[in-house]
């Protein structure tokens, strides 16, 4: 099961709220990003169920006047082990939650949603389709974390080694044999927008719409928007296997075969849900170690990007040659001693 695509909304409040907080970002630049399309949110106190805003940019300026300094992004497992406080809110499964920090205070923003006292139904109601609201409408409720729970947030607060993530990931994801026949996606040069871009007509001419990528392009991010492509890439291409589990010859899988690439999707899902949080808290910084490589065309050395933290070096004549002697004296005794 994929996630859920609202992480891009909370993707997108961290960073270009975070911008907003500290370099004083105008909202005329961002307020109408295309990823807040169709989408409504309101932001309340989970124990009083108080309004506190009824827009991120009421909200955004509300924590700034409050001393907020910065904000971030967060796996919910962190809050596994927490009581919700207000039995009348439901807090919903999402992947991640928003922290506001303010001082040494740290303020959570989980999604959730109000359970109306006369409709006890599992399934939630639904009215009819010409009186149902076209837009996705989610709640921000704001529960303050204990201290030990903030030692735990600033765990996510570490800068990250972007050259051992790229390792990680290389390995368990993308060099896996249930990612054979993936194809790198095209567009993955490109900032990451994480919609698609919606056309106007003008005078009879079609226009593009405002694009603004997810994270903030003043940053050199490639890394960031890179493997943001290529992970959502992947996740679409397991996504179909599941749903025609099949081999390339049309034979169909086994159903071992079928466990094991459920197993592995729900890997995928666990690893973009964390890959995610280090991109959103530090995207600053997405970028690959550049070493050196000899140009053999010029003689000259040429910086490029790498994933492989570690240097080969070139072994000479005459260390073989040790190698090969110790090797003999080796087997030498081996025989003797009867090894």
């Amino acid at each position: 099961m994929a996630l859920d695509q609202i992480w891009k909304q909370q993707l997108t409040l961290v960073t270009y709220g975070n911008e907003f907080l500290t370099k004083e970002l105008s909202f005329n630049r961002w307020k109408q990003h295309p990823i807040f399309d169709q989408q409504l949110f309101a932001f309340r106190d989970l124990l009083s169920q108080h309004l506190l805003a009824q827009h991120f940019q009421v909200w955004l300026e509300g924590l700034k006047k409050q001393g907020t300094k910065r904000l971030s992004l967060h796996s919910s497992s962190l809050l596994n082990d927490e009581q919700n406080p207000n039995a009348n809110v439901e807090l919903l499964p999402f992947a991640h939650f928003i922290v506001s920090h303010e001082g040494s205070k740290k303020t959570a923003w989980i999604l959730g949603k109000e359970l109306p006292e006369w409709y006890n139904a599992d399934n939630d109601f639904e009215a009819p389709v010409s009186q149902q609201n076209p837009l996705r409408h989610e709640t921000f409720w704001r529960f303050e974390l204990t201290s030990k729970l903030a030692k735990r947030i600033e765990a996510d607060l570490q800068r990250p080694n972007w050259d051992d993530i790229q390792s990680y990931t290389q390995a368990e994801l993308f060099n896996s044999p249930y990612a054979l026949g993936f194809v790198e996606p095209t567009p993955s040069n490109l900032p990451y927008y994480g919609y698609v871009a919606k056309t106007i007509t003008e005078n009879g001419s079609d226009l593009d719409s405002q694009k603004l990528a997810l994270l903030p392009t003043d940053y050199p991010a490639d890394f960031a928007h890179k493997s943001l492509y290529r992970i959502e890439a992947l996740e679409k291409y397991i996504q179909n296997k599941l749903q025609h589990p099949q081999h390339e010859d049309g034979s169909l899988l086994s159903a071992d075969e079928q466990l094991n690439l459920r197993h592995f999707s729900q890997k995928l899902e666990d690893l973009q849900a964390k890959f995610i949080v280090k991109v959103t808290n530090h995207y600053q910084t997405a970028q690959l170690t550049s070493v050196a490589v000899n140009n053999p065309l010029e003689g000259a050395p040429v910086a490029t990007a790498t994933s492989a933290p570690h240097q080969h070096h070139k072994i000479g004549s005459s260390a073989v040659f040790k190698l090969i002697l110790i090797t003999v004296v080796i087997c030498i005794v081996a025989y003797y001693f009867g090894l």
